[in-house]
C-alpha cells in the first residue's frame, strides 16, 4: 500500500439501512404510481402539471441514487463528500469540527461532522464508515487524523494565538 493511500480514508457517507429504506420507499412509490396508472391517465394534464410531476421523479430517483453511491474521505489536508454536489473543506480552513449523531440509534441515524470553515459557513459531512468516522472524531478533538502531518487543525472552540 503507498504511503498516500495510508493517509486517506473512504467510506460510504450512509449507513446500509439508510439505504435500503431510501429504496424500498421509492420502490413502493413507484409500486403506488403503477397501480395508479390508470387513473392517472385518465387525468387530463396541463404540460406544466406533467413536467412537474416527471421532475419530481426524476428528482426523487436523483437522490437515491447519490445516498446509494456518496462516500465521505478524509485525507492529510480535506475532507470530502461526494454527492449531488461534491463537498470540499481543507482541514487548515476548519475553525470547528463537531460530530452529531443519536446514541444507540447510529445504525439509522448515521453520525454527522457538522463543520465551520473560514468563508464558508457550515457544512455537514455525512459518514457511515468507522474509520472516517474515527478521522472525524480525531478532527474534532483537536487531533490530526494522520499525526505525521504537519497541516494545522484549529482546536475546538479555541481561538488562534497571535502571530509573534
Amino acid at each position: 500500500m503507498s504511503p498516500q493511500a495510508e493517509r486517506r480514508v473512504e467510506g460510504p457517507a450512509f449507513p446500509p439501512l439508510v439505504k435500503a429504506l431510501a429504496v424500498a420507499l421509492v420502490a413502493a412509490m413507484l409500486v403506488w404510481g403503477a397501480k395508479a396508472a390508470d387513473q392517472l391517465l385518465a387525468v387530463p394534464w396541463t404540460f406544466m402539471a406533467a413536467a412537474m410531476l416527471a421532475l419530481a421523479i426524476v428528482m426523487v430517483l436523483w437522490c437515491v441514487w447519490w445516498i446509494l453511491r456518496s462516500t465521505t474521505s478524509v485525507d492529510a489536508t480535506h475532507i470530502r463528500q461526494r454527492w449531488m454536489w461534491d463537498k470540499e473543506v481543507a482541514l487548515a480552513d476548519i475553525t470547528q469540527l463537531r460530530m452529531v449523531g443519536i446514541p444507540r440509534l447510529t445504525w439509522l441515524v448515521g453520525p454527522r461532522a457538522v463543520v465551520r470553515a473560514r468563508g464558508r459557513g457550515l457544512l455537514v459531512f455525512h459518514a457511515a464508515d468507522p474509520r472516517v468516522l474515527a478521522a472525524l472524531s480525531m478532527l474534532s478533538l483537536g487531533s490530526h487524523p494522520f499525526p505525521d502531518e504537519a497541516a494545522p487543525v484549529a482546536t475546538p472552540g479555541a481561538t488562534p494565538a497571535p502571530a509573534p
